[in-house]
């Protein structure tokens, strides 16, 4: 069985934050707080990250079942203490804008979540 690699190089700026390299993009990845804020700091980038990876979930199925959609939004919140790091929730919400049937919809959700939890729509 194959397998894909990703890579990502950063590099520190010399306070808190670092230029994140990832194929030919850069970005920064900072902090408003004690940072210089020229990015996102590392909590959104990963609540980026899932959104990113529910939005390519929802677009794959849509399109592999040829569905008319007229737009798709996600927002993915997380929360934590004010002492500790560690995020203790994460939640999202999916916006569909369509005139497909509301059962097609919920077959392109089911098979999203068995994706994102299996690896597999099968």
């Amino acid at each position: 069985m194959g397998r894909l690699e990703y890579k990502a190089k950063l590099e520190w700026d010399g306070n808190v934050g670092s230029e994140a390299r990832v194929r030919e993009f850069a970005f920064f990845i900072d902090t408003n707080t004690d940072g210089n804020n020229r990015g996102p700091n590392p909590t959104e980038m990963l609540l980026s990250a899932i959104g990113g990876c529910l939005m390519v979930n929802w677009g794959r199925l849509i399109k592999k079942m040829r569905l008319d959609v007229k737009a798709l939004n996600v927002e993915v919140r997380g929360w934590r203490g004010l002492e500790e790091p560690q995020l203790k929730e994460i939640t999202y919400k999916i916006t569909i804008t369509t005139g497909e049937d509301e059962k097609k919809i919920l077959r392109v959700k089911e098979l999203s979540e068995r994706v994102l939890r299996d690896g597999t729509e099968d």
